[in-house]
């Protein structure tokens, strides 16, 4: 038995030795362009599932899915959230696969958590994603909002796929805007790749533009 023992405290202290080492030796790649293990993966979305299940809040979207509230909803994503996470499924967010994890594109794949889950994730983000917290630049009411309209994305009125259309075309117009002169090669390399992804993302954008998002069933993880 003690020598079990034993070999156990020898087990976790090599671990945490060579933890240790991977961590100051500079040998875990923190670049969002290295995709994560399936560990990494498994254990991540174990944790986020577990913690938002904890502290989500109770009961139902106190939002009622009416053609008023869907447009409102269509507007408050096509704004804030339609950037990273996709505005339909004919063109998704140039920058989904620039972030690690990938961003989901959940207007063209809805989400089968609670709307209470997704409410939570939403006003208090994903730390280490990328994913903000939208809690205190949007009100609960607008993160209800825009939740009720993502779960109905694929059964829309036409009345608010056409007002959804129409805040996609206008909200691009900041992004897409064309410089007042092409950046000179030396001003390219003052830029950080972060800003030249960036720069790459307005021009498919811009190139592209946002399409109407057909009918079609959600797709289930």
């Amino acid at each position: 038995m003690r020598k079990f023992l034993t070999g156990v405290v020898v087990t976790l202290v090599a671990f945490a030795v060579g933890a240790l080492l991977v961590v100051n030796l500079g040998w875990y790649p923190i670049g969002a362009d290295n995709p994560p293990s399936s560990l990494e993966r498994a254990m991540a979305n174990r944790a986020v599932d577990a913690y938002v299940g904890r502290h989500a809040p109770t009961g139902d979207n106190p939002i009622q899915p009416t053609v008023a509230n869907l447009t409102a909803g269509a507007q408050d994503y096509q704004q804030h959230c339609a950037l990273c996470h996709g505005g339909n499924a004919q063109h998704p967010s140039p920058m989904r696969d620039h972030f690690n994890p990938p961003v989901p594109a959940i207007a063209a794949h809805i989400p089968d958590d609670p709307d209470a889950n997704l409410f939570w994730v939403t006003k208090h983000g994903i730390r280490m994603t990328g994913m903000p917290a939208w809690g205190g630049i949007l009100s609960d009411n607008q993160i209800w909002t825009i939740i009720a309209f993502i779960k109905h994305a694929n059964q829309l009125p036409p009345e608010v796929q056409t007002a959804w259309h129409d805040a996609a075309t206008s909200a691009t117009a900041p992004l897409v805007a064309p410089l007042a002169s092409a950046p000179s090669a030396a001003d390219q390399k003052k830029l950080t790749p972060e800003q030249r992804e960036l720069r790459q993302a307005e021009e498919e954008v811009r190139q592209h533009g946002p399409q109407p998002k057909p009918h079609t069933p959600p797709k289930r993880k």
